[in-house]
C-alpha cells in the first residue's frame, strides 16, 4: 500500500497508526501520551495532522493509515493549534522556567534549589533534563502561556516505596494508568474523579502498597513529566555517562541501561528496543541494583582470622594462606559449594579447580527447587530427551496457559508479561492455586484446590483425558502400561474429597487442554517442592504429552540453566547439601570452600572455612578466611537464562574496594597449589575454553556475544514420547484439634548470592517481607490478632515466630509464610528446625497452631 507523507509517497504494510508510520520515516510529530506498548489513547491532541479530503484535525496516533491518504504533519495551522493544546496543558502545569526568556543562562548558576517542597518550575523539578515536555515546548517554540495559571494544590505523595507521586505535575496523559492495566495487569491506579477535578489516583485513595502495586516503575518510566519521580534520583545531577547489564535476580535475564555519574551508578531502568524485557523490569531490576553494589553489607578486602577477629589483609597474604591451609587436607576432607548465580566462566573454574586443584568429589550447588533445576534433574535421572529451549514471546502465542503452583507477578514478572498478553488476545488461563493470586482475576479457570493436592489433581486430570480419548493409540509410547496402571489408584468418587474440586470443573478444564490446545504448562516450585521423587514434574510431563502440551521450565537462578550446561554431563557425581552436612557431622568432610549459600547447622564444626562472596552474612562471620567478589556490576561474564538464551554481560563500574571475579580468586589460588590450565588473563579466554568442552555452549563465542547476536544453547533433541509412572502419597496434610491450620511456605526469590535483598532496600522489605505470617481477616479475629501483631506458630517440628499480615488472599483455615534459604536457618532466621536441601519438601504444607506472641 502507499500513501503520501509531507508531498512523499511512502510505501507500507499492515496496520499501522499514522503517528507510527511517520517515526518510522523520519517524521516528528509532537506527542506525550502515545506508547509502543499502549493502546492509542488521542489523550493530549499534540498530534494533530491534516488528511485531504477529512474534516477537522485527526490524532495521528489513533488514525491509522490508508491506501491513497495525502497526509500533512506541519503546516502553520497545524502549528498554532498545537501551541494553543500546549498552552491549555501548560496552564496547569507550572511552567515558568519552560516559558522563561533567561532559561538558557539559569544551568551556569542555579545549585543545589532542587531541594525544595514545591516544584514551581524546572530549575526546582527533580525531571529537569529528562522531561518530554520540556523537549515538546521547545520544539513548538512556547513563548508566553495565554491562559490563567491553576496551581492545583495536590499534597505530594510520599508515603509508599521506591518513588513520589507529585500531581502538581500530571499532565492526564494517561500513560501510567494504561501501563499499569494493559501491560502490567495490576491495575493499581485509575482516573479518578471527572472534570476539572480529574486525576489519577487509588481506590479510596489508599497507599499504593494497599492497592497491589508491583512497584516495577512502569509507570514512572513511561511519565513525560516529572509527576512520578524515583526517590534515589530526585537530588541527584544529570548522567554523564550510560551503560548495559544483565540483571541478575532472576532467570529472565532483562536487559537494563546504568545512568553513570563520576564512575558511579546513579540508576538503572529497562532498556528499550530489545526482544526479551522490551521495556519492562521487576522492582528488584529496576529499584534495587544500586544499593546491593554499594550498600555498607559489601565485603571490600580480603579477610584472615586473627584470633576472634576476621582482619583484612591483603590479596596475596591472604591467598597463600589459604593455599597452605588445603594442602593440609586429602580431597575427601575438603567440600565445595557454588551457586547458580555465578556467570559460566565462574562455575566452569569453580568444577575445574574443585575436581584439578582440591581433588575432590564433594561438590554441591546451593539449593534450589526451581522447576528447571527439578526437570534438569528429571531428565539426567530418568535418561530423557526433553528440549530445554523456547522463546517467552511463544507463551503469547498460546491458546491455553496452564498455571501451577506459582505466582508469577513475583518469581518471573517478565513472564507474566507474555502470559497476560496470551489472555488479552483471547487465550484460556487456567490456574491452579489454594490462595488467590494475581493471575487469578485474568482466569478462564481458577482450581482452588486443597493445599498439597496438586500431583493427585494432576493425576486426575490424566485420567479424565484418558477416558474421554479412548480412541487415541498410546500403547506403544514407551511407559504407557505403567503410567495408566499407576492412575488405577485414583477414584473419581474420592474427586472432591482429595482435591477439594468436584468433577465438573475438572472435566471443563481437560476438556479445554484438549480443545483449546496446544496449551503451554507453566509450573512453579510450590509443585516441584511436594514430594521428594519429583512426583509433580512427572505428572505434569505425563499431562501434557496428553494433550500435546508443551512444559515451560522456569529457572529461579539467573545463571540456573547455565549451571545446568556446565555440570550435567557430572553432576549426577555431585553431592547435596545435606550429604556435605552429614559428612562433616561424622568428621570426614574437615574444610569446607562456599561461594553459594550454606544453612549452617549450630552443632557442626569445621576445622577450616572460607567465604567466597559479595556481602557480609552470619555465615561469612564464621568463616577463617573472606574473599570479597566482585558482583554483577564489576565483572564480565556470560549468562544462560531460563529460554536458553546466552548473554555476555561487561562492567559498568570498577569493583568496589578490593573485590575480584570469582574465577579470578580461584585461578590464583589454583596457581599457588601448582595446578597448571589455570593460567587465565581475562574471563574471554576461559569462555573459549567452555566453547571447546561444552557442545551446548560452542557458538557462544566472545565476538558474536558483544555484538549483541542472537545465541542460544545448542540442543540437537526433540522431545520423546514417553509416559512415567506416578506415585500417589496416601495422605495429604491436614488440619487438627491440635493444629487447626495449614501453614504453606514459600521460598523467598529476594535474595542474591549470600545476600537478603531487603537488607539494602527498606522498600523491598515493605511489599515482601519474609516475617510475615499472612492470615485472613475472619481467622485472624478468632484469634484476637491485629495486622502487624506478633505471633508464635506451632507446629511437630518446633516453633518460629513472626507478624500477622492480613489479606484476603487466603481462605480460612490457611496460614502462608515464606522462608529465606541461607545462613543456619530458614524463615529469616526464625527456624522450626535447622533444614536440609530436602527437608523443605516435607515442610511445604505443614498443619500449626498459632499463638499471639
Amino acid at each position: 500500500m502507499k500513501l503520501v507523507l509531507n508531498g512523499k509517497e511512502i510505501e507500507f504494510e499492515g496496520r499501522q497508526t499514522i503517528l507510527h508510520l511517520a517515526r518510522k520515516n523520519g517524521v516528528f510529530i509532537p506527542s506525550l501520551c502515545d506508547h509502543d506498548r499502549l493502546t492509542p489513547f488521542s489523550g493530549c491532541r499534540l498530534c494533530l495532522v491534516e488528511i485531504e479530503g477529512r474534516r477537522g484535525f485527526p490524532p495521528s496516533c489513533g488514525t491509522y493509515a490508508e491506501e491513497g491518504m495525502n497526509i500533512k504533519t506541519h503546516t502553520p495551522q497545524l502549528k498554532k493549534l498545537r501551541q494553543q493544546i500546549l498552552e491549555l496543558i501548560l496552564s496547569e502545569h507550572p511552567s515558568s522556567c519552560l516559558i522563561c526568556s533567561e532559561k538558557k543562562d539559569c544551568d551556569d548558576y542555579k545549585s543545589t534549589i532542587r531541594k525544595v517542597g514545591e516544584t514551581t518550575g524546572c530549575v526546582l523539578c527533580p525531571n529537569n533534563g529528562r522531561c518530554e515536555l520540556q523537549e515538546v515546548v521547545e520544539t513548538l517554540e512556547i513563548k508566553n502561556v495565554h491562559f490563567p495559571a491553576l496551581y492545583r494544590e495536590f499534597e505530594v505523595k510520599k508515603k509508599d516505596p521506591f518513588f513520589d507521586r507529585n500531581y502538581n505535575l500530571c499532565i492526564l496523559c494517561g500513560r501510567c494508568v494504561r501501563m499499569c492495566h494493559e501491560v502490567r495487569g495490576a491495575s493499581a491506579i485509575a482516573f479518578v474523579h471527572r472534570g476539572s477535578n480529574e486525576v489519577i489516583g487509588t481506590v479510596f485513595d489508599k497507599t499504593l502498597v494497599e492497592a497491589g502495586c508491583q512497584f516495577c516503575g512502569a509507570c514512572v518510566d513511561t511519565c513525560p513529566t516529572g509527576a512520578l519521580t524515583e526517590r534515589a534520583l530526585k537530588y541527584e545531577t544529570l548522567r554523564d555517562e550510560e551503560s548495559k547489564t544483565i540483571c541478575p535476580f532472576c532467570g529472565i535475564g532483562c536487559v537494563l541501561d546504568v545512568d553513570l555519574k563520576n564512575g558511579k551508578i546513579l540508576s538503572t531502568h529497562p532498556a528499550n528496543g530489545t526482544s526479551l524485557n522490551r521495556g519492562q523490569a521487576c522492582v528488584k531490576g529496576r529499584f534495587i541494583s544500586k544499593d546491593v553494589v554499594y550498600t555498607s553489607k559489601r565485603i571490600t578486602a580480603p579477610k584472615i582470622r586473627k584470633g576472634k577477629e576476621l582482619e583484612e589483609v591483603g590479596w596475596d597474604e591472604a591467598l597463600d594462606f589459604v593455599a597452605r591451609k588445603l594442602k593440609a587436607y586429602k580431597g575427601s576432607e575438603l567440600a565445595l559449594i557454588d551457586s547458580p548465580q555465578m556467570s559460566c566462566e565462574d562455575i566452569y573454574v569453580s568444577r575445574k579447580f574443585s575436581k584439578e586443584a582440591l581433588k575432590t568429589k564433594n561438590v554441591a550447588v546451593s539449593p534450589g527447587y526451581a522447576p528447571q533445576s527439578i526437570y534438569s534433574s528429571l531428565i539426567m535421572n530418568n535418561s530423557m530427551q526433553f528440549p530445554l529451549n523456547f522463546k517467552l514471546k511463544d507463551i503469547a502465542k498460546a491458546r491455553t496457559i496452564f498455571l501451577m503452583g506459582i505466582d508469577l507477578t513475583v518469581s518471573h514478572p517478565i513472564v507474566w508479561l507474555e502470559v497476560l498478553e496470551a489472555v488479552r488476545n483471547g487465550a484460556n488461563l487456567v490456574v491452579v492455586s489454594p490462595t488467590e493470586l494475581a493471575s487469578t482475576r485474568f482466569a478462564t479457570q481458577w482450581l482452588r484446590n486443597k493445599a498439597g493436592s496438586e500431583i493427585h489433581l494432576l493425576g486426575y486430570l490424566s485420567k479424565i483425558i484418558l477416558e474421554q480419548e479412548e480412541a487415541l493409540d498410546l500403547r506403544s509410547i514407551e511407559g504407557y502400561e505403567t503410567f495408566l496402571k499407576s492412575l488405577v489408584k485414583l477414584s473419581l468418587e474420592n474427586m472432591m474429597e482429595w482435591t477439594g474440586i468436584d468433577e465438573q470443573q475438572l472435566r471443563d478444564t481437560a476438556l479445554s487442554l484438549l480443545e483449546e490446545g496446544p496449551a503451554a504448562f507453566l509450573f512453579g516450585m510450590e509443585l516441584t517442592s511436594l514430594s521428594q521423587k519429583n512426583m509433580g514434574g512427572l505428572a505434569l510431563q505425563n499431562l501434557a504429552h496428553l494433550t500435546s502440551g508443551q512444559l515451560y521450565p522456569l529457572g529461579l537462578e539467573n545463571n540456573q540453566r547455565g549451571h545446568f550446561e556446565l555440570t550435567h554431563l557430572t553432576s549426577k557425581k555431585d553431592k547435596k547439601i545435606d550429604n556435605i552436612k552429614h559428612s562433616m557431622e561424622d568428621g570426614q568432610i574437615k574444610a569446607l570452600y562456599v561461594m553459594g549459600t550454606f544453612p549452617w547447622p549450630k552443632k557442626i564444626r569445621a576445622e577450616f572455612i572460607v567465604f567466597q562472596g559479595s556481602h557480609e552474612n552470619d555465615f561469612s562471620q564464621k568463616a577463617d578466611v573472606v574473599f570479597p567478589a566482585a558482583t554483577f556490576a564489576e565483572m564480565c561474564g556470560t549468562y544462560v537464562n531460563i529460554e536458553g538464551r546466552i548473554q555476555r554481560s561487561s562492567p559498568v563500574i570498577e569493583p568496589v574496594g578490593e573485590a575480584k571475579p570469582d574465577w579470578w580468586i580461584l585461578a590464583q589460588l589454583a596457581q599457588r597449589l601448582k595446578r597448571p590450565g589455570f593460567n587465565y588473563k581475562k574471563s574471554a579466554d576461559i569462555l573459549v575454553e567452555i566453547q571447546k568442552n561444552n557442545p551446548g555452549l560452542k557458538k557462544a563465542s566472545p565476538e558474536d556475544l558483544k555484538k549483541g547476536k542472537e545465541i542460544f544453547v545448542q540442543e540437537g533433541l526433540e522431545a520423546a514420547s514417553q509416559f512415567f509412572s506416578l506415585e500417589f502419597s496416601p495422605s495429604i496434610p491436614k488440619k487438627s484439634k491440635r493444629y487447626p491450620f495449614l501453614m504453606l511456605n514459600d521460598y523467598n526469590l529476594d535474595t542474591y548470592r549470600s545476600l537478603y535483598l531487603g537488607d539494602v532496600s527498606r522498600g523491598l522489605g515493605k511489599i515482601r517481607d519474609p516475617e510475615w505470617i499472612s492470615l485472613c481477616p475472619e481467622d485472624a479475629e478468632k484469634i484476637g490478632l491485629e495486622h502487624g501483631d506478633s505471633v508464635k506458630i506451632s507446629s511437630e517440628l518446633g516453633k518460629m515466630s513472626g507478624r500477622v499480615r492480613l489479606t484476603n488472599t487466603v481462605s480460612e483455615g490457611i496460614v502462608k509464610s515464606n522462608f529465606i534459604w541461607s545462613e543456619n536457618q530458614i524463615f529469616h532466621k526464625m527456624i522450626l528446625k535447622p533444614l536440609g536441601s530436602d527437608d523443605f519438601k516435607s515442610i511445604r504444607v505443614l498443619p500449626v497452631k498459632i499463638e499471639r506472641g
